[in-house]
């Protein structure tokens, strides 16, 4: 019911504090076993967490206002080589990290610096899809972390960080390459 109703998630610490005390309540109640419970991905769940306090606290420290400023002065004032380099940021940044952790660090920036250029509306959809278009790394992406892991009944992985590499870096080429060609 809190997170229908905003203003009572946030008497209670938020949204994450609802999701946590609806786990323990459900463990205290029986509603998950305890083997359940010990089964769960929870360096998973601790990267959704990390990632989501590292973005709210770039946006509310005034890292964002500062980055902006700095970024501003280095990019064109052509709109298509405005696409072009945001698209390149963000897709080499969500190489690296998590594209959730992206978005919410790099979206804010692409819609001032859009806005400021008069492109804000494609600025803004070509920079979310480019913030889903790098998967040459299994961490920057939670269903590609969960497939990292994934192994059989011995133990053995399925897939490593090179099945990664080989079929992610031509698809991310691809992908950034289309967005600031047909996609703009």
């Amino acid at each position: 019911a809190a997170f229908a109703y905003a203003p009572a998630a946030q008497e209670v610490g938020g949204t994450s504090s609802v999701a946590l005390l609806f786990v323990a309540l459900s463990l205290g109640a029986g509603g998950i076993s305890r083997q359940t419970f010990n089964s769960y991905n929870w360096h998973l769940l601790f990267l959704i967490g990390g990632g989501s306090a590292l973005g709210l606290a770039v946006q509310e420290s005034g890292l964002l206002s500062l980055l902006t400023d700095a970024v501003q002065r280095q990019l064109s004032s052509s709109p298509w080589l405005l696409i072009v380099e945001l698209t390149l940021v963000i897709v080499g940044a969500t190489t690296f990290v998590s594209h959730t952790v992206a978005a919410l660090v790099l979206m804010p920036l692409v819609v001032q610096l859009g806005e400021e250029a008069g492109v804000e509306r494609i600025a803004v959809l070509l920079g979310a899809f480019a913030c889903s278009t790098a998967c040459a790394l299994p961490m920057t992406s939670f269903p590609n972390v969960n497939s990292l892991m994934a192994a059989d009944d011995l133990g053995k992985p399925w897939l490593s960080v090179k099945n990664f590499l080989v079929a992610g870096i031509p698809t991310t080429m691809t992908l950034a390459l289309l967005l600031v060609t047909a996609g703009y």
